[in-house]
């Protein structure tokens, strides 16, 4: 009888693993953002072949819970915003939450931090290129005079130019370099198995090996 017992309950436990495991599955979902000058970039996934297309964007101060925007991802899972400026002004982190259907949800946090140094763009103005013009007229003006002198002649808005020509070149050096370091972050979190995942296994496991006792019990108490 207490033989019966145990396999009873090796049974119950295989099916609570399996539903808690089934569950797990059905809710994965993976969301990963990063900061480019004053815009986050959100990609959304399933897995890594299956982008969330379409999924649901709700970007909120990580502590109060106010909404700056919603918005939807592409056909790709992806999706990105400019930082609001009332998150500036509250240096708040971001929360970005991603809802995916059917009970499909994550959230990523970006800090305030991480966007804190890069300027507001000017809206209907190309950020690179007001630089660039600039930058190509302090370089004649220093071509122009005598090699000796050239340093001396530089105007100080014609310097601020090359500056800020040098800081987005670095900048954009930069974030190619660093891409492939997000990619690989991704990718990280898309691989392999979580811990309910594995749990779930073992509770398939132990379930068919408590229902494969008990039909054998069965079947030995009928023979």
């Amino acid at each position: 009888m207490w033989r019966y017992f145990v396999r009873a309950c090796c049974v119950v436990a295989g099916l609570l693993c399996l539903a808690a495991a089934q569950d797990a599955f059905a809710h994965r979902v993976n969301v990963f953002a990063y900061v480019e000058g004053d815009t986050v970039h959100v990609e959304c996934s399933y897995s890594r072949s299956d982008r969330v297309r379409f999924g649901e964007i709700d970007v909120t101060n990580a502590a109060s819970g106010q909404s700056y925007l919603t918005g939807k991802t592409d056909g790709q899972g992806n999706f990105s915003f400019v930082v609001p400026e009332a998150a500036r002004k509250a240096k708040a982190d971001l929360r970005i939450l991603l809802r995916a259907g059917e009970g499909h949800q994550n959230d990523w946090t970006v800090k305030y931090d991480e966007y804190a140094a890069a300027a507001p763009s000017s809206p209907g103005q190309p950020e690179a290129a007001p630089a660039t013009s600039q930058s190509h007229a302090a370089v004649q003006a220093v071509t122009a005079v005598p090699a000796p002198r050239a340093q001396a002649t530089v105007a100080p808005a014609d310097a601020a130019a090359m500056r800020a020509l040098l800081e987005t070149t670095v900048e954009a050096v930069v974030e190619k370099k660093i891409a492939p370091i997000r990619k690989i972050l991704l990718d990280e979190q898309e691989k392999g198995p979580g811990f309910a995942e594995v749990v779930g296994g073992i509770g398939w496991l132990v379930g068919i090996a408590g229902l494969v006792a008990y039909v054998k019990s069965r079947h030995g108490k009928g023979a």
